[in-house]
């Protein structure tokens, strides 16, 4: 089982040179996208640091189309009796989507989506997965786009804790079935709401990630965005919750 995985990771990992190049005989766009990052820090009562961090990027010609996303939170409180910093929480995500255009006016695609998150306050690891299957571009318009995903996949979570972000000596495996929608809205020339759900159905039980998000630009480089991410997990292990909520309000530089 776990080469079959690796053989999934080793096709998607080949897929985007494959991609690039016919992008390059093409004329693609250049990448663009945004970078944002929020600070907290609390001083007083209670002494803590948060710091989150999120990249998104996407490139688009007449036949492929990449997405990249990631993530990243951590937090320290300071124990009152010791006056020493502990961390309580941290948490990355990362992942790459390809699609395929089913044709130059066609709204189907085939898409390729490889996921990697480690949480080291959920009961796992890290959690990986792959999936593959048809996609539609059901609106799409110059003020609202609507995608809507389906496909078979296939899905690791490292139960052991390991020093590095990829071994694991014990590990639940199974096929999924993922389903993914995206929304994006124009409210305004200056302000856009984006809806990104995705969820990956397997023996193992339901993993659930939906981002939804408000950013208004305050020129052309910056703009401030009011986010909300849940995650959810259907079988979480013993000692931890299904879901974890994290709501950031944070400056977002934009690239072009």
């Amino acid at each position: 089982m776990r080469s079959k995985y690796l053989a999934a990771m080793l096709i998607a990992a080949g897929l985007p040179a494959v991609s690039v190049a016919a992008d390059e005989a093409e004329g693609a766009t250049k990448w663009s996208g945004d970078i944002g990052v929020g600070l907290l820090f609390k001083r007083g009562n209670t002494n803590s640091d948060s710091t989150n961090a999120n990249a998104n990027m996407s490139r688009d010609s007449a036949k492929w189309r990449h997405t990249f996303k990631a993530d990243a939170n951590n937090e320290e409180e300071e124990d009152p009796e010791t006056e020493e910093y502990y961390r309580t929480d941290e948490n990355y995500f990362a992942s790459y989507k390809l699609d395929r255009k089913l044709g130059e006016n066609s709204r189907n695609y085939l898409f390729n989506v490889l996921t990697y998150s480690k949480d080291n306050f959920s009961g796992y690891h890290y959690e990986a997965s792959y999936a593959i299957g048809l996609g539609r571009r059901w609106i799409d318009t110059d003020r609202q786009t609507l995608d809507a995903e389906l496909g078979p996949g296939y899905r690791v979570k490292c139960l052991d804790p390991q020093d590095t972000y990829f071994s694991c000596d014990k590990a639940e495996e199974d096929a999924i079935a993922r389903i993914g929608v995206k929304y994006e809205l124009k409210v305004s020339d200056n302000t856009v709401f984006r809806e990104d759900f995705s969820t990956e159905v397997g023996e193992e039980g339901a993993d659930t990630r939906a981002e939804t998000s408000l950013t208004t630009a305050i020129n052309s480089k910056f703009s401030l965005r009011l986010r909300h991410l849940l995650e959810h997990d259907s079988k979480a292990p013993d000692g931890t919750k299904e879901s974890d909520h994290t709501f950031s309000v944070g400056v977002v530089y934009t690239l072009k």
